[in-house]
């Protein structure tokens, strides 16, 4: 793998997510329909980009063939995010929502599980990728996806201290096979995380950080925000400049990474679907500087583009890409 890899994923999702809620039910899931906003930038890239999809997309058919088709022509990928306050079976909890997936019951949250990896087949998918919302990934969602048959997850954010837990203060930045019992730590286990790419300041930052906040615990959420704001650089579109998106991949790349792995999400293509893009103004500068960074990764540096699946076929024994838009009929 001499050049470089660059994976476009995108969690298709409800909205108002961004607004604090987590119903159950009575999810709009409209924006899907704004995913062709990106068709001109990752047609004239070549764009292969994992679409990851929740229970309420997918169980929602009339946008199935809008889906199905952006994917074709993408030559792209379609994938499960698990929404586990929105996916059913729904039980009530003596937690406040979002729920960290920790505290839910094993047996729940592989419920849940089967739910969404369901409703994919119904659409004609055979999910292979993985990501759980809000990157709530503990060990025990991640014992769950060993069983599944999933092949590559992508829950995992470095240098991050998640809401509840878990911690991906140390996690490496390019795609590794984890530990099974400490999904952010390498491991040996089968199942591929590829983490989105968010790269350290200084390599030992987030070491003095977490000692620090173990030896003064009044300082631990100081020591979580110096990691995220100032500690960390991430190379994610709606989180930063076209110029600290370049410096987070050269950074990278210096200390030998070789993946790319950007996220967002399909809300943020529609105006008013986050806080960021009230209206379609905003939304278009988003898409272009989309563009204009893979444009850079792609001319630039030479990167390949490539689903999840995609990649981890190339860390596999037999070294054979497959299409996961479609199961076989």
């Amino acid at each position: 793998m001499s050049k470089m890899k660059v994976l476009v994923t995108i969690d298709v999702e409800e909205e108002g997510l961004f607004s604090g809620q987590y119903e159950s039910a009575n999810w709009s899931v409209e924006n899907v329909l704004d995913l062709s906003l990106l068709d001109p930038v990752f047609k004239r890239f070549d764009i292969r980009p994992t679409l990851l999809l929740t229970y309420q997309v997918a169980r929602y058919k009339p946008y199935h063939d809008h889906i199905l088709r952006l994917c074709e022509n993408w030559k792209g990928e379609i994938g499960a995010h698990l929404h586990p306050w929105s996916t059913p079976p729904i039980k009530k909890l003596p937690h406040s929502p979002p729920i960290p997936s920790q505290l839910y019951p094993g047996q729940l949250l592989e419920a849940k599980l089967e739910t969404l990896l369901s409703a994919l087949s119904v659409m004609g998918v055979k999910a292979n990728s993985f990501r759980m919302g809000r990157f709530s990934l503990g060990q025990k969602m991640f014992s769950i996806l060993e069983q599944s048959g999933i092949g590559v997850d992508s829950s995992i954010v470095p240098t991050r201290k998640q809401y509840g837990g878990p911690e991906y203060l140390f996690a490496p930045a390019d795609p590794y096979f984890p530990d099974s019992e400490h999904p952010a730590a390498p491991g040996s286990s089968p199942l591929l995380e590829v983490p989105v790419t968010i790269v350290p300041v200084f390599s030992n930052l987030h070491l003095r950080l977490d000692q620090l906040s173990k030896k003064f615990p009044r300082l631990v959420t100081a020591a979580s925000w110096i990691s995220k704001y100032l500690g960390s650089i991430p190379a994610q579109p709606k989180m930063a400049p076209l110029s600290v998106l370049k410096s987070a991949v050269r950074l990278h790349r210096q200390r030998g990474g070789k993946v790319v792995t950007i996220y967002f999400h399909s809300s943020e293509l529609m105006p008013g679907g986050c806080p960021e893009h009230p209206t379609k103004k905003e939304v278009d500068r988003f898409v272009l500087k989309i563009g204009r960074f893979l444009s850079w990764l792609r001319n630039d540096l030479g990167a390949d583009s490539m689903t999840l699946t995609d990649f981890s076929a190339l860390l596999s024994p037999s070294g054979k890409l497959k299409d996961h838009c479609r199961m076989s009929k």
